[in-house]
């Protein structure tokens, strides 16, 4: 397998350059629940008034087709599903790209008309054989070589970005991730358009990858309404 260090040369370097910016990762912040000495909290105890001792209350269950979702809700609860399919494993190969895309579309994740913009951007599908390795372990084999080869190139970090686009589907709808998505689909259009050494194999996995981030950045429901779509793909489109 060529290494991509030597597809990444003059211009095309200079374009992944400026096109890169530093990702900034705020810190994770976690809730705290207050307990009473007893190991209940305020959100699990119901206090009735002139009552100073706890009643066990009973009423009828309330029937699973009474419970009404919001449409986000529901959404968010769409977006979970097929990320727990498709990507939990770690095994998203490029076979499973044209079965991500009926799901996205099917689920209403993906609109006809985010569809459409996606084509009209050159959007491609590569053939899938069964001999690939998963996205996953594509992006590990080539940050591998490059830390070899070219330890200060911005192609580890666009590397890094792809791996956590693709371990956090589940969070799609996150304005973060489909600007990161977005990053790197235009950085990678850089590299195929500027190949001169790599083998039809890899060639095919670098577009598989640049296809599944244009659809992270495609689908989250900020872009239909805010036309950042728009904006991602004509970066993309006019770097291809």
């Amino acid at each position: 397998m060529n290494s991509v260090s030597q597809a990444i040369n003059g211009s095309q370097a200079n374009l992944i350059a400026n096109s890169y910016g530093q990702n900034t990762h705020g810190p994770d912040t976690h809730g705290q629940d207050t307990r009473d000495v007893d190991g209940s909290s305020a959100s699990d105890r119901v206090t009735l008034s002139n009552q100073a001792s706890k009643a066990q209350t009973t009423g009828p269950e309330i029937p699973q087709e009474s419970v009404f979702l919001s449409p986000r809700a529901e959404r968010a609860q769409k977006i979970e599903a097929m990320a727990k399919d498709f990507f939990s494993k770690g095994q998203f190969g490029l076979g499973d790209i044209p079965k991500l895309i009926q799901r996205l579309h099917q689920d209403g994740i993906l609109s006809e008309n985010q569809l459409n913009r996606l084509g009209q951007a050159g959007f491609d599908i590569p053939r899938g054989n069964g001999e690939q390795p998963s996205l996953l372990d594509f992006i590990a084999s080539q940050r591998e070589q490059l830390k070899e080869s070219k330890p200060d190139s911005l192609m580890i970090a666009m590397l890094d970005d792809a791996e956590s686009v693709l371990k956090q589907m589940d969070s799609l709808d996150s304005n973060g991730l489909n600007q990161k998505a977005a990053r790197v689909s235009a950085q990678l259009a850089v590299l195929i358009q500027g190949d001169s050494g790599l083998t039809s194999g890899d060639k095919a996995m670098w577009q598989g990858l640049k296809s599944t981030m244009q659809l992270a950045a495609a689908s989250g429901s900020s872009q239909q309404a805010s036309g950042q779509l728009q904006r991602y793909l004509s970066l993309s489109k006019g770097i291809t």
